[in-house]
């Protein structure tokens, strides 16, 4: 698989054992911890595989919501609605309504998202073409070696199962999906789950190298 593809893929979050861990001492860069989800999955329910399937629905409708609303990586943007929804809480906000809230927290990143796309759609307008500078190439390449040090870190079962998670496009990706699924016996919705655990995992290491580097 190409490193780049996943390596972006992983990197659109702005987002799970090992790597996930207690990183969030009260100062700097937010970090999602297995502490801070647990207590996410312990809202949705307390009982751990009630918690999950309501999870899974709430997902699911966030990224049909993105996809009503133009989303150009609606799985990304659900997942990036969660983390926020997360950190929230692990910072000590106080949510009744955790459904209610997320998809506040979706419409909220909605409006970041179209404002991103207008401020890039004037700048495409405006500048002529510019070849990316050393300075991103160089952060390019560092995310690549970054990504490849922090996959082979992972357990070989995780391993795979994250690369073949983002192999194919558009079609060839959801099919890919449901073939992975079924050979590791388990539900769809529980292949993304244990897909958005592992993304975050990556992330956290993959933020981390980055900063050494």
């Amino acid at each position: 698989m190409n490193d780049t593809i996943l390596s972006n893929d992983l990197r659109s979050n702005t987002s799970p054992q090992g790597d996930l861990q207690e990183r969030n001492p009260g100062h700097g860069k937010w970090y999602l911890t297995q502490k801070a989800f647990d207590q996410f999955l312990s809202l949705l329910d307390l009982d751990r595989d009630r918690a999950g399937e309501i999870y899974e629905t709430l997902r699911r409708n966030l990224i049909q919501l993105f996809i009503w609303r133009g989303s150009r990586d609606p799985e990304a943007h659900a997942d990036e609605t969660i983390n926020r929804v997360i950190r929230k809480i692990d910072e000590g906000e106080e949510v009744r309504d955790l459904i209610g809230y997320a998809h506040g927290v979706a419409r909220r990143l909605l409006l970041e998202i179209f404002k991103k796309q207008e401020r890039e759609q004037i700048g495409i307008e405006e500048l002529p073409p510019l070849a990316a500078p050393p300075e991103q190439q160089d952060e390019g390449e560092n995310g690549v070696r970054c990504l490849r040090r922090c996959l082979n870190r992972l357990p070989e079962e995780s391993r795979q199962l994250i690369v073949q998670y983002y192999q194919g496009e558009k079609n060839a990706k959801i099919e890919n999906r449901k073939r992975l699924a079924g050979s590791l016996c388990i539900t769809l919705n529980a292949l993304r789950y244990r897909a958005f655990e592992l993304r975050q995992r990556l992330e956290g290491c993959i933020e981390r190298c980055m900063e050494r580097a």
